[in-house]
This record gives structure tokens, C-alpha cells and sequence, in this order.
């Protein structure tokens, strides 16, 4: 029976728990105290009865049912209850640690206890020096504190030497000898990536081979941030300035510098020019900089902003590192100093996000309105540069274009290599059409005959992932009746299909009904769901993901997905769901794609803009009225 058989057949019969059966529709840890109440009210228990499971990220369980790491298990109810029940797995050799208050999750391992301390039994050391390296400590059984100083001193146990060594270590039982084996060369070889906490320890209780072994770990390369500071030795400041030249340690490198009473900021900008002419990335020294204004903190970044020691240009890469993602209350003053910075050299003003990363972007698009109102500028600027790749122009084309503020001379930027940065596989994950579906739909908007002959390239092209790029074009680009009735009998069985890019045919169905029957696209996506076959069920909520990115806002050329953590894709799914203008059934198959967002019942998991409580309240609110509204009605 494998190790995963014997903890779930155990655990189903534990007398007092309930068993959350782990799989992979469980893939958070909410989805699983979520399922425990749902499993509790089928089986008529109250809410507060005690339960156990884990969620799939947290399976420690290999392919074959081999425990192969600790087993986190989450749980609820009666904490002595859900402990007696778990500590039925100890006769079958488990160990059982963790538990200690109402908020720790217990942790499961499988265990050993070597007797002797001898070659023969490593692998059962192996197994039970697992359990005591890992946290929360498990306490030590009778005798053993003297094997492990015994398996410190082993010369034929050397491969143990490092989870010995750490096993005494977390619980402060390192003797002088222990030091004497894990200080030599052989010992500090055998312990690996454990040998700068334990030198650090050496160190800290002044060992005579400590600055020694200091120096080998070192000269090695393996000396971290704490060994550094516990050494504070001159070595130990030319290590960590020599690591900070290399983007490492930065911060260990400032702070020896004041103690060795300079100026860390001065010793920062020295660092970064020098890094700089070298042509390396400044932005781990500007990240030490900040730090020595107070933190990592907006407003310590501001007050690097305005710190006369440091120069204009690495004030730039301050502004811009700590430019992630938008400012949303109008009175801080982040925006004017870094727009300020960026002047000073003859720069145009920032975008207001990093378009270089997904929060960024996702968090632009969630505040597209409060962005392009404060940043337009900026986004104009941050469409020439050439270093931006697929993601990031797929979202500033969306933002301008979105909000009718793309110019002619936006856009001369791309025209030269458009087809090899914009015309790419694009990102599934963006929130945003593709780049090169926006870029021709503003072409056109613009009458520039471009955009044609973009669309044209890109419907000339066969390779499979430039199917949706395809599609959502014959979808944005207006034609002549016949030319849309045509698109729609192509379009069609590809969106009731579910085949790759039915997503994709489904929301550019809804632009060309939207023309062919005189009426919003967000009214042809409701009557799409209504002509649409019911099962399978995705077919609807593919057109009803439709209607809600129509009713979005921007550009109305995406919806990949519902997206399920965003405040804003809920707000408009409900106004979809409450629009008494639309068809009922279509309203109803909306909510039900609004209930799967998590805005409502985890506000703080919302994506990547905080859900505030008023904005929560009113959804919940409106999501009741809603509802109601919807129940008056004839079933589905």
C-alpha cells in the first residue's frame, strides 16, 4: 500500500474528522475550506465540525503515493479533535508536527528511529534527520541529542554531516566540537549550503576556526548577507562590496560601510556609477540606496527623489524601478517627482506602470481610465520605445486606442517592424488583445490604408497560434454586407465548435452581428448566447465573456477569459446580468460567469487593484439585486 493510500484510508475512518477527498479541482487554500463546508452541509453536520485536506500545490505525495516532502494539512474545527485524529498516522510511521495554534497548519512526514548511529542505518537517519530539520521543530526523543553529536563526529556518515549539523543548530545544541568537524575544509565541502549559517553561528560565539572558516566560504563565493555581517572584518567588506558589484548584497555591502562610519548613500553612488560604466543593471544598487532612506517604501524611493547626493540619472532609475504599477490617489506626489526626475535629463514622462511586467499591466488595464487621464504623455512615449516586447505594446495599444488617443505619429513608431514585434505568439495571459489586432484596428480607425495591409499579412499567415490573431480581425475590420454575412458562416461553427480559437470566433461573431443587425456588440453577444446550443456549456459563457469585456470599456477587441479576481470584470458583469434591455436567459448565463469571480467572497485576493470595502458592499449589493431580479423570471 503506498504512503498516500494509508494517510487518506486512515484518515477516512479518524473518528471525529471529515476527510476534504484531495484532488486537482482543489488547486487553493480556500477551495478547500470551501469544499469542507460544502461537505459538511451535504452530510448534515454543523459548520463548525472538524475536517482536514490540503489543496494540490501543497501534495507531497509523488506519482507512485511516495510521501516525498512534508505534507501540509490544512484544517477546521476543534484543533484537539483534528490532532487526535492525525496522530492515528504515527503507528504507521509518520510524524505529525505543526498544530500549535488555531492559525498553523499541522505538517506530515514520514519518520524513522535509528537506534544506533551507525553506515548501515543512514537511510533512516536520512529519513528522521528530514523531520528534525524542518519547522516547526519536532522535539528530540530520549538519547537522541547525543547521536546527533555522534553523527556530527562520524567520519563515515560525511553525506549526514549537514542535516546533523542544522538538526542541532535550529535548536541551539551546536558544542564546540560539532564546530571543530563543521569548521575544517572537509567539514564546510560536506555541509554545503548549510556552512555560512553555521560559520555565522561560529562566529557569533566566537569559535577560534570561525574568521578562517569565514574567509574559505568566502573566498569560495558561498559567504551570504549574514555571514558578511557577522565576520565584519575588512575581508568581509571587500566580499560584499565585490558581491554588490555583481547585484548581490547590496544592502550587507551599505550596511558594513556605516559601520565602518562612511556615508552609505555616497557609497551607493559610487557603487552605481561604477556598475553603470561596466554597463551592468543598477537597480539592485538603487534598491540598497532607497533602503538607506528608511525602506522599500513609495515614499522612501521618494525621499531617495530628493536626496541631493545622489545624481540626476540614478534618481531615473530609482523613479522608474519604483514606478510598478498606477498611483491611484490623486494627492500623492510619487507621479510629479518621478515625471520631475525624468526631465532633468531630457526624458519623457512615465507611463504611470511598468508595462515590463504582468502586475503592471494587468493593474493598468484595471485603471485604464485614471491612467490615460494622468499618464497620457507618457503612454504616448512608452509606444516608441523599442525595447518593449509583445505584452507590453498589446496593453499600451489597448489604453490608447481604448480611449480614442492614438495619433498617426503613435503609431510611425511601429511601422517599420511591426510584423516582428507585434505579430509574435502572444502572451495568453495578457489583458489585452493581440498587438498586431489593435494596431491594425487603429490603422483603420485613423483611414490609413496600413492597417489592410496588416490585416491581410496576418490573415495570409497558417501557423496555429495566430489563429485567434486571425479571427478577432474579421471581427474589428468593418466591411460591406456581403463581406460580413461571409464572415459570419465562417465564424459561426468556429465559436460553437470549442476547438482552439473558438474564444476568439466567438467574440468577433459578436462585432460583425453587432453590424449586420444594427445594435451594440454587447446586445449581439446576449443574442449569440440565447441562439448558442446549451450544451456544451462553454459555448455560452464563451459568448458571455464576450459581452462582458464589451462591456468592459476600451476597445472591445479582447476576451480571452473572465477575469475572476478583477473588480472591474465583475462590475460589468453585472451590469450585463442586471440590463433588463437584454434577454433573460442570456442575463442569466452572465451571472452565473460573475459568480465564479472571488472579488466578493476574498476581496483581498482581488487582482492586481485592491477591492476597497465600499466598492465590495456595493457589488455584493448589486449581485443580490440582481439576483432577485432574475429569479422573478421563468427558469432556464
Amino acid at each position: 500500500m503506498s504512503d498516500r493510500a494509508l494517510v487518506l484510508g486512515v484518515l477516512r475512518a479518524a473518528p471525529g474528522v471529515v476527510l476534504v477527498e484531495p484532488g486537482p479541482h482543489l488547486v487553493m487554500r480556500d477551495e478547500v475550506h470551501d469544499e469542507a463546508r460544502a461537505e459538511l452541509a451535504r452530510r448534515g453536520l454543523p459548520a463548525s465540525h472538524p475536517y482536514v485536506g490540503w489543496h494540490t500545490q501543497a501534495d507531497g505525495f509523488d506519482g507512485a503515493g511516495a510521501l516525498v516532502r512534508p505534507q501540509r494539512v490544512l484544517f477546521g474545527g476543534d484543533r484537539a479533535v483534528v490532532a487526535r485524529a492525525l496522530a492515528e498516522l504515527e503507528p504507521h510511521g509518520f510524524a505529525v508536527l505543526g498544530g500549535r495554534t488555531d492559525g498553523e497548519v499541522f505538517v506530515l512526514h514520514r519518520d524513522a528511529a535509528p537506534a544506533r548511529v551507525e553506515p548501515a542505518l543512514a537511510e533512516e537517519w536520512r529519513t528522521r534527520l528530514a523531520v528534525l530539520c524542518d519547522e516547526p521543530l519536532a522535539p528530540l526523543r530520549d538519547g537522541e541529542r547525543a547521536r546527533l553529536h555522534e553523527v556530527v563526529a562520524h567520519a563515515g556518515m560525511r553525506d549526514l554531516l549537514a542535516p546533523a549539523v542544522r538538526a542541532l543548530r535550529l535548536r541551539r545544541a551546536l558544542t564546540g566540537d560539532d564546530l571543530d568537524v563543521a569548521c575544517s575544509p572537509e567539514g564546510l565541502e560536506a555541509l554545503g549550503s548549510e556552512a555560512p549559517a553555521v560559520v555565522s553561528h561560529a562566529l557569533g560565539v566566537g569559535h577560534a576556526r570561525s574568521r578562517e572558516a569565514a574567509s574559505a566560504l568566502a573566498a569560495r563565493g558561498w559567504a551570504d548577507g549574514a555571514l558578511l555581517r557577522a565576520w565584519n572584518d575588512p575581508g568581509a567588506l571587500r566580499t560584499a562590496r565585490a558581491a554588490a558589484l555583481g547585484g548581490r548584497d547590496t544592502g550587507v555591502y551599505l550596511d558594513l560601510v556605516e559601520r565602518a562610519g562612511a556615508d552609505p548613500v555616497a557609497a551607493a553612488v559610487e557603487l552605481a556609477a561604477e556598475v553603470e560604466a561596466a554597463g551592468g543593471d543598477t537597480r539592485a544598487t538603487a534598491v540598497g540606496l532607497v533602503a538607506r532612506h528608511g525602506g522599500q517604501r513609495r515614499e522612501h524611493a521618494l525621499a531617495a527623489l530628493r536626496d541631493e547626493r545622489v545624481p540626476p540619472w540614478l534618481r531615473v532609475v530609482v523613479a522608474d524601478h519604483w514606478t510598478r504599477t498606477p498611483v491611484t490617489d490623486p494627492a500623492d506626489p510619487w507621479p510629479a517627482a518621478v515625471d520631475g526626475a525624468r526631465a532633468a535629463l531630457g526624458l519623457p514622462p512615465s507611463p504611470g506602470f511598468d508595462p515590463t511586467t504582468r502586475a503592471g499591466r494587468d493593474a493598468a488595464v484595471e485603471l485604464r481610465e485614471t491612467l490615460v487621464d494622468r499618464h497620457l504623455d507618457g503612454l504616448r512615449a512608452a509606444l516608441g520605445r523599442t525595447d518593449l516586447d509583445e505584452p507590453a505594446v498589446a496593453v499600451l495599444l489597448e489604453l490608447l486606442h481604448g480611449a480614442g488617443e492614438l495619433r498617426a505619429r503613435d503609431l510611425a513608431a511601429l511601422a517599420g517592424d511591426w510584423h516582428t514585434r507585434l505579430f509574435v505568439e502572444p502572451d495568453p495571459y495578457t489583458s489585452a488583445a493581440p498587438a498586431v489586432v489593435t494596431y491594425a484596428a487603429a490603422l483603420d480607425a485613423l483611414g490609413d490604408d496600413t492597417g489592410r495591409q496588416v490585416a491581410d499579412a496576418v490573415a495570409r499567415d497558417t501557423r496555429a497560434w495566430s489563429l485567434p490573431a486571425r479571427l478577432l480581425l474579421r471581427g474589428a475590420r468593418a466591411r460591406d454586407r456581403d463581406g460580413d454575412l461571409a464572415a459570419e458562416a465562417e465564424l459561426l461553427p468556429l465559436a460553437h465548435g470549442g476547438d482552439t480559437g473558438a474564444g476568439a470566433a466567438a467574440h468577433a461573431l459578436c462585432l460583425v452581428r453587432a453590424r449586420l443587425r444594427r445594435i451594440t456588440p454587447v446586445a449581439a453577444a446576449c443574442e449569440s448566447i440565447v441562439e448558442a446550443p446549451a450544451r456544451p456549456p462553454y459555448v455560452r459563457r464563451g459568448f458571455a465573456s464576450a459581452a462582458i469585456a464589451l462591456a468592459d470599456g476600451g476597445t472591445g477587441l479582447w476576451s480571452h477569459h473572465f477575469r475572476g479576481r478583477s473588480v472591474r470584470a465583475l462590475d460589468a458583469a453585472l451590469r450585463v446580468a442586471g440590463d433588463e434591455r437584454l434577454p433573460r436567459e442570456a442575463r442569466r448565463v452572465v451571472l452565473a460567469v460573475a459568480d465564479t469571480s472571488t472579488v466578493l467572497d476574498h476581496p483581498g485576493h482581488a487582482r492586481t487593484v485592491a477591492a476597497r470595502p465600499a466598492e465590495v458592499d456595493r457589488l455584493r449589493a448589486l449581485r443580490q439585486a440582481v439576483g432577485a431580479l432574475l429569479e422573478a423570471g421563468p427558469a432556464l
